[in-house]
C-alpha cells in the first residue's frame, strides 16, 4: 500500500539525521564541505539549494530554490533539447519542489503542481518510447509524478515499468540487451543511464512504502543489473572496449554514477569500496544531486564502531 510522504523524493528524514549525526566523519564531512562551496547554474543550482536547506537548514538556500520554482512555467521549457535531458530536468524540478515543499504557500503549491503536471504529461505523450533508455526514464517520470501529485495510478505505471524491465529485459548476468545494443560507442553510457533509472525508481518507491529492491524474477533483481557495469565497464581489465579509453569510462561513471551510493547503502558490495573511494563525493544531478550526502554510509571508525 502506498504511503505518500514528502521530503527529498529519493531520500527521507533517516538519511538527513544520519548525515547530521556524522557531519564530522567521512564521507559526510567532505561532502558537506562540497555542498557548501559547489557552484552550478540552472535547475541543478536550485537542486543544490534544496539539499542545503534539507541537510543544513539553510533558509537563504531555500529562498533561492523557491525563486527558481516560482519562475518555472511549462511553456518556457525548451522543447528543442534532447528528450532525455528534458525528462531529467523535469525530475530535478520535482525533487527541488519536494525538498522545499514545507516552505511553499498554498497558491504557489497549486500553481507549480499544475505547471509541472502539464510538463510531465507533455513529455509522456510526446517522447517516443522506441528509444529504450528514454522508455525507462519515462517510467521514472511517471512514478515521480505520482509521488508529487499523490496519484496512485501514476505510481503504479512507474512501478510496472520497473517490474517488466526486471522480468523481461535484464539477463541473469546483469546486462540489458536493449541498452548495450549497437556499435556506436554508446553502450556504456546507455547502460549506466538505464541502471540509474531503475535504481531511482526503486529508491523513490521505497520512500512511499513500495519495495522494489527485493523484487526478483528467476533470480534477477535490480542488484543484478546494478553490478553489471562495475565488472564489465569500470574494471577495464575485465572487458576492454576498443572505442573507449579507461579515462573515458571513468569519466562516464563520474557523470552518471549517482546510483552507486544508493546500491551501496542497500547492500555494501565489497567491490564497491575502491570505486567509491575513487569517485566520492559523487555528484549526479540526474540522480538526486550529491548522493554521497543523501545515501552515503558512515565509514567505520574503530574496532567497536
Amino acid at each position: 500500500m502506498v504511503g505518500f510522504q514528502h521530503c527529498g523524493l529519493f531520500f527521507g528524514v533517516t538519511q538527513i539525521d544520519q548525515a547530521r549525526k556524522n557531519a564530522n566523519h567521512e564521507p559526510f564531512s567532505t561532502t558537506l564541505a562540497d555542498l557548501k562551496t559547489r557552484q552550478t547554474r540552472g535547475l541543478a543550482a536550485a537542486q543544490l539549494d534544496g539539499l542545503r536547506y534539507r541537510f543544513t537548514l539553510d533558509e537563504a538556500a531555500a529562498d533561492r530554490a523557491l525563486q527558481a520554482l516560482a519562475s518555472f512555467t511549462s511553456v518556457d521549457f525548451d522543447v528543442h533539447r534532447p528528450s532525455l535531458e528534458r525528462i531529467a530536468e523535469a525530475i530535478i524540478l520535482a525533487q527541488t519542489f519536494e525538498m522545499v515543499r514545507d516552505q511553499i504557500d498554498d497558491a504557489m503549491h497549486a500553481r507549480f503542481l499544475d505547471e509541472w503536471w502539464a510538463l510531465a504529461t507533455t513529455l509522456v505523450e510526446t517522447v517516443s518510447e522506441e528509444a529504450y533508455v528514454e522508455r525507462l526514464w519515462l517510467g521514472l517520470l511517471r512514478l515521480v509524478a505520482g509521488i508529487v501529485a499523490e496519484n496512485s495510478e501514476s505510481v503504479e505505471q512507474g512501478v510496472d515499468v520497473f517490474r517488466r524491465t526486471i522480468a523481461e529485459d535484464v539477463s541473469p548476468r546483469g546486462h540489458i540487451d536493449l541498452a548495450v545494443a549497437g556499435n556506436d560507442g554508446g553502450s556504456m553510457t546507455r547502460t549506466l543511464l538505464a541502471v540509474n533509472a531503475l535504481v531511482l525508481i526503486a529508491e523513490a518507491a521505497a520512500h512511499i512504502g513500495v519495495d522494489l529492491w527485493t523484487y526478483e524474477v528467476r533470480g534477477v533483481s535490480i542488484m543484478t543489473a546494478a553490478m553489471y557495469p562495475i565488472y564489465y565497464f569500470y574494471v577495464t581489465d575485465k572487458w576492454q572496449w576498443d572505442d573507449l579509453t579507461p579515462t573515458q569510462v571513468q569519466a562516464a561513471f563520474r557523470r552518471h554514477g549517482g546510483y552507486l551510493e544508493m546500491v551501496n547503502r542497500r547492500a555494501q558490495p565489497r567491490d564497491f569500496k575502491p570505486l567509491l573511494e575513487d569517485l566520492r563525493p559523487i555528484y549526479d544531478p540526474w540522480a538526486g544531486g550529491l548522493t554521497t550526502l543523501t545515501h552515503g554510509v558512515p565509514l567505520r571508525r574503530g574496532l567497536f564502531r
